[in-house]
């Protein structure tokens, strides 16, 4: 009965672990900043580790599914440069656009713009916008990736 019931437990163990091994690795492979008409842009490419399609995990009642998203967070120095959405309880800086754009199964390109200041010096804002941000991929409303830029 022992044997049994320690067989049972290894099967249904192994059943589990199967289940999870199907997650996807997504990798960033590219991130790109670019400042033009005081708008600061964000592109992200998304790869898989393995070269296996890229897959949403997020569903939800309506029909258009957003999917992922990029956002990115502002250090001090960048957020003093920034419009800032003034409704939140986070620090987010002020979305102009975002979307995503895929050129093959395996990857996918995620974009955002950002609102800048009138008065500030768009030379400044592209360097502090390289060192002083924390990047966050979100597939639906789960976060999966998050990455601080210093120095990248």
């Amino acid at each position: 009965m022992k044997r049994l019931n320690g067989l049972f437990i290894v099967c249904l163990s192994l059943i589990i672990l199967i289940g999870f091994d199907n997650k996807q690795n997504l990798i960033i492979a590219n991130i790109k900043v670019d400042v033009k008409d005081n708008l600061l842009r964000y592109e992200v490419i998304l790869k898989t580790e393995n070269g296996s399609p890229i897959k949403s995990n997020f569903d939800y009642q309506g029909h258009i599914i957003q999917g992922f998203e990029l956002a990115v967070k502002p250090n001090k120095p960048l957020e003093e440069l920034m419009e800032l959405d003034k409704t939140s309880k986070f620090t987010k800086m002020l979305p102009d656009a975002a979307g995503t754009s895929s050129g093959s199964q395996d990857e996918l390109l995620l974009f955002v713009e950002y609102i800048i200041k009138d008065d500030s010096n768009l030379k400044e804002v592209e360097k502090v916008a390289i060192n002083e941000a924390t990047l966050f991929i979100f597939d639906g409303a789960n976060k999966i990736k998050e990455l601080p830029l210093s120095g990248q």
